[in-house]
């Protein structure tokens, strides 16, 4: 059956934390089907836009908030909205190194490809895809699986918390060649292949969307490959040539490079190493997590770790809401984006080339926000609070390496995606649910900060510093149709906002009632009220509002 989205059922019964572990003889991981929501809905499009026609989730194998996820790839490009694989493509093009925010309609980023090639000089994704056979596909949490009998090829790929391992087997004789790419649409990134050390080094330089569209974020994905079986170079190409014998290029469109087996070869395993920070530290992340682990050990190891964060939750249903149920939960466990190395490196946020080190907890990126503050992360709060503590600590570095308490931080970046100021929902979930925050008086400046003050340097306010709009919303208690809000990238949306920053406000109170700032507590009280401006009791509905007062037409 072709895998569609598919709608929770409230009438599951959930037994969180307390609950029995289930039987060993039952594994919660066989409910997770990761090809949920890869095809076209059945349900009607409500917003008619292609990209709602898809979850725009991929069968991503990777570890609980993993750094680097592995998936088959589709789709080449990094374009926003565009996710690296569909369940309705007809052919695979590669094994991805992804970094696509699932469920999204972002991008992908810093990620790369490798690809067995079945016929020499066919490099191109355009001409070196594969079948995709359905019925030879097979995508569990912790292993994605797919065989071409007529070519005689089986791809296989696992991961670790920051390595993945691909495994390739051929089963006819004939070339025996691979590609591997950085996928940059900027025309950017690098390889280097090193024969004598038979290790192969990628880098893929991050660029931001939303604001500062285009703009370098100041650092780069980085992927080391290391194999089982020696190779030989053949060379590197872009989307124009191929230069034998050459092992090293950057900064080309369609950037690669081509090495091969020896035809007796049957077998080969790749270890990729990946890092945020450098190749060095990509070796790094190799060395401690897949220095002498075979593929079947990382898939064993995998899914016993998947099946520790499952048996957390004790579903009683029927056997398709659990598949249902248990695909959503790993779904909610795959962001935020572990982004520090085994040695606590982490690319600074908004930092263009800086480095810090974390020290006894871990870094966390791509905090979606965009609506993860009313379920994801209060399901974290309850579930998994050692997690939290690091999302929370993670979100002060990045206040206090950038000045803000971002508002959407993707792409280690600020953004102003977001029409919330949502964070100070995340962390006030936790305080109140009494996760431990080392450093909550400094989340609570912040927060404060972008409740009550704008950048006085307009460029800052641009690059999506501050709330929007809230010189608006503090004159008058609510955003005014005449503030169109034009330095967002969603812009007016004037009630919507009100309302945001209502609850935002709410939120916040609560961080400040306990921490003793009582008068902060009760101006943003006060302030939680203002969704009362734009409610018009005549029709019951909130709608826009001028800033004389009249309610605009409709």
């Amino acid at each position: 059956m072709i895998p569609v989205m598919r709608t929770l059922s409230l009438l599951l019964i959930l037994v969180v934390c307390g609950c029995s572990p289930k039987p060993e003889s039952v594994g919660l991981t066989d409910y997770v089907n990761p090809l949920i929501g890869t095809a076209q809905a059945t349900t009607e499009r409500i917003l008619g836009k292609n990209t709602e026609t898809y979850a725009q989730v991929i069968p991503v194998v990777s570890m609980p908030h993993g750094m680097t996820g592995w998936t088959p790839q589709t789709r080449t490009t990094e374009k926003k909205c565009q996710a690296p694989y569909y369940y309705s493509d007809s052919l695979i093009t590669g094994i991805r190194g992804t970094h696509w925010l699932n469920g999204s309609c972002v991008q992908d980023y810093g990620s790369m490809t490798l690809m067995p090639l079945s016929d020499p000089g066919n490099f191109r994704a355009e001409d070196r895809g594969i079948r995709l056979d359905h019925g030879s596909e097979r995508s569990s949490i912790a292993e994605y699986t797919l065989s071409d009998e007529e070519i005689g090829l089986d791809l296989a790929v696992s991961s670790t918390e920051r390595c993945g391992v691909v495994r390739i087997t051929w089963q006819k004789s004939g070339i025996r060649q691979l590609v591997m790419e950085p996928n940059s649409d900027e025309g950017a990134g690098s390889i280097r292949i090193e024969q004598r050390a038979q290790r192969i080094y990628l880098s893929n330089p991050v660029h931001r969307i939303y604001q500062g569209w285009g703009e370098s974020a100041g650092f780069s994905g980085h992927f080391v490959l290391e194999f089982d079986q020696p190779f030989q170079l053949i060379g590197t190409y872009d989307n124009d040539s191929l230069y034998q014998q050459v092992a090293n290029h950057d900064s080309m469109p369609g950037l690669g490079g081509i090495i091969s087996f020896d035809s007796s070869i049957q077998r080969v395993q790749v270890r990729i190493g990946t890092s945020f920070t450098s190749a060095e530290e990509a070796v790094n992340n190799l060395r401690e997590e897949l220095s002498h682990q075979s593929f079947d050990q990382t898939v064993t190891e995998l899914e016993a770790e998947w099946e520790r964060v499952l048996q957390r939750v004790e579903v009683k249903g029927e056997e398709q809401q659990k598949e249902s149920f248990y695909t959503g939960l790993y779904r909610c466990f795959l962001h935020p984006r572990l982004m520090s190395d085994a040695s606590g490196t982490y690319p600074a946020f908004a930092g263009f080339g800086e480095v810090e080190r974390t020290e006894g907890w871990n870094y966390y990126g791509d905090f979606s926000t965009w609506d993860t503050y009313r379920a994801v992360h209060p399901l974290h709060n309850l579930l998994a609070p050692e997690y939290s503590k690091d999302f929370v600590t993670s979100l002060v570095r990045k206040a206090q390496a950038g000045g803000w308490m971002p508002i959407f931080p993707c792409w280690n970046s600020y953004t102003a995606a977001m029409i919330g100021d949502h964070l100070g929902s995340v962390i006030a979930d936790a305080y109140v649910k009494g996760i431990e925050i080392p450093l909550i008086d400094t989340a609570y400046a912040y927060l404060r900060k972008n409740a009550f003050e704008s950048p006085q340097k307009i460029e800052e306010y641009r690059n999506g510093k501050g709330r929007r709009a809230l010189e608006s919303y503090l004159a008058y208690g609510y955003i005014p149709m005449e503030d169109k809000v034009p330095d967002a990238f969603h812009k007016q949306e004037q009630v919507s906002r009100t309302l945001e920053y209502a609850y935002d406000d709410f939120c916040l109170a609560r961080i400040a009632e306990g921490l003793g700032y009582q008068e902060d507590a009760a101006e943003l009280d006060r302030r939680a009220g203002n969704y009362h401006h734009v409610f018009d009791p005549e029709n019951g509905f909130v709608r826009g509002r001028h800033a004389d007062g009249s309610w605009a037409e409709e």
